[in-house]
């Protein structure tokens, strides 16, 4: 499957409640395989978290057997490749 570029909480959100949707599981269902609150995902699916821990993110998103990968951006390539380049 294809990577999607996402840049926003609304972004991530979305994507998230596609996926809950379409693997056919209630937030309910996601929220207790993450180790989340259903309250939680809720936010996070209506692109409302801001300011959400990436772990909670990252164990969301292995609950629905997606994975996270960093690519550099267009408008930052140069200084996210050089960044990258030294990892």
């Amino acid at each position: 499957m294809a990577g999607i570029a996402l840049s926003t909480p609304a972004q991530i959100g979305a994507t998230i409640l596609s996926a809950r949707r379409r693997e056919g599981l209630t937030q309910a269902q996601l929220a207790e395989r993450a180790g989340v609150s259903r309250r939680w995902l809720i936010s996070l699916e209506q692109g409302k978290s801001e300011r959400a821990e990436l772990g909670k993110i990252l164990d969301t998103l292995d609950a629905l057997g997606l994975d996270l990968s960093v690519t550099p951006a267009r408008r930052r390539s140069n200084e996210l490749t050089d960044l990258l380049g030294d990892l």
